[in-house]
């Protein structure tokens, strides 16, 4: 299934299912006390939490511009060297207990939060690509056009 976004054509990768517990009810994770330095580092502006776990886009290893949607609406856009590494556990889908401070990636703790809160709430959340070589460029006319809530800066 194709989906236009700011004259950009899309492709649907798939819905985001977060892992559940036996009862359902999307799991919850709080990584910060794995981390070494958790007593003389500050939680970056995302940290806190809870986070969930979810893999999207296995088998993308390409470059290109994503957009997520939250029950049909754009809400976060954004380019990657890989689909697959940035949805997957080492991007958006795991938070690794350093990425909750500061000096971590304060971006995928406040993207995985953002999925685990609609996710509960039972929204339907979905990724959308297009691989291009100009990942940089496609981003910027997303972003621009889109003006996805979920995006705190605007690429220039």
């Amino acid at each position: 299934m194709k989906r236009d976004f700011g004259g950009m054509t899309l492709e649907r990768v798939g819905a985001i299912d977060p892992e559940c517990d036996a009862a359902g009810s999307v799991r919850e994770f709080m990584p910060q006390s794995r981390y070494a330095k958790a007593d003389s580092t500050p939680l970056n502006p995302n940290g806190a939490g809870p986070f969930c776990r979810f893999s999207i886009g296995k088998g993308i290893n390409a470059a290109g511009v994503y957009v997520l949607t939250v029950d049909g609406a754009p809400v976060y856009a954004g380019k990657c060297e890989n689909l697959a590494k940035r949805w997957g556990g080492m991007g958006y889908g795991a938070i690794s207990p350093k990425n909750c401070f500061v000096g971590g990636q304060s971006t995928n703790c406040k993207i995985n939060n953002r999925v685990l809160r609609h996710a509960q709430a039972g929204c339907t959340l979905e990724i959308w690509f297009h691989p291009t070589a100009d990942a940089a460029a496609a981003e910027r006319r997303l972003i621009l056009g889109l003006r996805p809530q979920w995006n705190s800066q605007v690429p220039w």
